[in-house]
């Protein structure tokens, strides 16, 4: 599935055949048919603007990587300056974007890494996830996430993240703040889902910490795409093909071939895979030298004496122990101490 692609057709066809009822948002206020139907026209015309980036799960695992050189691994004590330092500095490319990934197969990819360790149940509620990042206000940068629930369904963004900007117009990961969806809110609770203030509050942690860790890899896709010429592979394409652009226009749904317009595919390149390669293979290593007892490196022993208990000496030759050093292993170099 494709996850905006969805979003689109299930709210096209709410506007065209659904009245939504009267509901009560979180706080306790009216939410009116109007306001809902005005959500579901905002993001349309959202993503119709959009610049769409889907990423296969390869470029994923590569700019997750990339955040991680950064950031620093989940059991480092980095501050988060460095990452956020990092980040604000990039350019991005559009005042309004996409960025689409599996979500299963990054989480999946991150246990082969040895980042975390996630069983096939909870891997299985995993699906593709979307952020549309809005740059569009000289004041503001906002970030919402949509998340897939199936093949046809997604939760809509609930909260939106906003990250005031600079004088110079870089976001200020100092000053943020969180804006509540009323319209989706008072959804999940007229269908059960967040039935009182304490499963709104684990709502709202559960949905923000996902939101803030993983957008990360936005950022990183238009660092990837600045800074190097072969590490990642774009490859535009038409959303919808030409008979169902066609089919649409017979049936009056002009807003399919308005919203659904072109996406671009994002895989990794031949400098991303070899970085992967590489990792792969030193984490393979670092592995096998935790998991087992290393060997002492070659190296000569004096000739000496071998004393016991019983008052026997014994004289030993000097000889040679320990293993040859692997020569594909790099060597580290220490040139000569400083005199005193």
């Amino acid at each position: 599935m494709i996850l905006y692609k969805t979003i689109a057709l299930k709210f096209g066809h709410h506007l065209e055949n659904e009245m939504p009822v009267d509901m009560i948002g979180p706080d306790g206020q009216r939410v009116s048919p109007e306001e809902v139907r005005q959500h579901w026209r905002g993001v349309l015309g959202d993503l119709s603007s959009a610049r769409i980036f889907l990423l296969d799960h390869n470029a994923a695992n590569y700019l997750d990587s990339l955040r991680m050189d950064v950031q620093g691994m989940p059991w480092e004590d980095r501050p988060e300056a460095d990452i956020q330092d990092y980040v604000r500095d990039i350019e991005l490319p559009r005042d309004l974007l996409w960025i689409e990934y599996d979500d299963r197969k990054l989480w999946e990819d991150r246990c082969v890494r040895g980042l975390t360790a996630l069983d096939d149940e909870e891997l299985s509620r995993r699906h593709q996830r979307g952020f549309l990042f809005d740059n569009r206000s000289s004041e503001i940068l906002s970030v919402r996430l949509f998340s897939a629930m199936t093949d046809t369904t997604f939760f809509d963004a609930p909260f939106v993240l906003e990250i005031s900007k600079s004088q110079d117009g870089r976001p200020d990961f100092s000053d943020t703040s969180w804006k509540a969806q009323r319209t989706v809110l008072a959804g999940l609770m007229r269908a059960g889902l967040l039935p009182d203030g304490a499963s709104m509050r684990e709502h709202f942690e559960e949905h923000s910490g996902h939101l803030t860790y993983e957008m990360v890899i936005g950022f990183m896709l238009f660092a990837a795409l600045a800074a190097r010429e072969d590490d990642l592979t774009s490859q535009e394409a038409a959303s919808l093909s030409t008979k169902q652009a066609k089919t649409a226009r017979r049936f009056g749904k002009t807003w399919m071939t308005e919203v659904l317009k072109s996406h671009v595919t994002i895989r990794i390149g031949p400098a991303g895979e070899r970085h992967l390669s590489e990792q792969k293979a030193r984490f393979g290593f670092e592995k096998t030298q935790s998991a087992s007892r290393t060997a002492p490196t070659e190296h000569w022993v004096a000739e000496h004496e071998r004393r016991y208990a019983d008052g026997k000496v014994v004289r030993v030759r000097a000889h040679k122990r320990g293993q040859p050093v692997c020569r594909e292993l790099p060597a580290r170099v220490v040139g000569p101490r400083m005199k005193e």
